[in-house]
């Protein structure tokens, strides 16, 4: 039996790693959209699990499911929030460089309104542990609640996003500087949730996260106006460039003698014998 000829050798260096297109800007919203309404149960499952005493602290004590508790989950959901865009077999990282302002603004705040949706069975978990008034006994009942909590959810997932992306897009520079607001920014961000859920809807606690949130969501955009500043993109060589830089690197190693025939002695091929001192 005859052996089918292999094909030609690839035409030029393989790529380190293996990019996954960008795709649509419907698909993309729509993928940020699903992940925000999976996190939502997926932190819904643990408030449930926690009103049954079966979830058990690192001290071993069992977590209960109060409004700190529901704080803590609302502020996990919105700190969490960005990591929703991040793909690093992309080559923009998740945060694609058309479309972003849109994508950016309209996937915080409809990502905060799916969170809140689903927020709404979470008083239900709380039973006679809710106190009466407050935020995470009255969030299915009282408008004033539940609109506090979606400001808290778009402020939070705003400022949340503008922290981390210039860190995913500048580098690791950037995320060096970066680094310790990062930090400060996660205990504030859990404080606050628990500060929001453990305390009754208030005209001054609103007009604060009005405040955050519309900020928030000013900061996201010029992020996302200078995102190809930050990051610039690489200008992308046609076949026939890349076919004529290959074929310059062939040359150059003739050149100097480095084929896979015949390398040149050096670090990487066979030494000399090692001679000894002269005396």
């Amino acid at each position: 039996m005859s052996e089918t000829p292999a094909g030609p050798p690839p035409s030029g260096p393989l790529p380190l790693r293996e990019e996954k297109p960008v795709p649509t800007w419907t698909r993309d919203f729509v993928r940020v959209l699903g992940v925000s309404l999976f996190g939502a149960l997926f932190f819904t499952f643990f408030i449930w699990l926690a009103s049954t005493g079966l979830m058990v602290g690192n001290d071993f004590e069992i977590i209960e499911a109060d409004a700190m508790w529901m704080g803590i989950c609302a502020a996990g959901l919105a700190f969490f929030f960005p990591f929703l865009f991040m793909e690093h077999k992309r080559p923009d990282d998740g945060f694609r460089r058309e479309g972003l302002i849109p994508m950016i603004l309209l996937g915080v705040v409809g990502s905060a309104v799916i969170v809140t949706l689903v927020a709404l069975v979470w008083p239900f978990f709380l039973g006679e542990r809710a106190v009466p008034g407050a935020v995470a006994a009255e969030l299915n009942a009282d408008p004033a609640s539940f609109f506090l909590v979606l400001l808290f959810f778009i402020g939070g997932m705003a400022w949340s996003t503008c922290m981390m992306m210039p860190m995913m897009i500048g580098g690791y520079k950037v995320a060096l500087w970066l680094l310790l607001p990062y930090l400060g920014f996660a205990f504030l961000i859990f404080f606050a949730g628990v500060q929001v859920f453990d305390n009754p809807p208030g005209l001054l606690a609103t007009m604060i996260w009005v405040a955050v949130a519309l900020s928030g969501l000013a900061v996201l955009s010029v992020l996302a106006v200078l995102r190809n500043v930050i990051d610039k993109p690489k200008p992308q060589k046609t076949a026939s460039e890349r076919d004529a830089a290959y074929q310059r690197y062939l040359e150059d190693r003739l050149q100097r003698g480095l084929t896979n025939e015949n390398p040149l002695p050096g670090i990487d091929g066979p030494q000399p014998p090692h001679q000894g001192p002269r005396r």
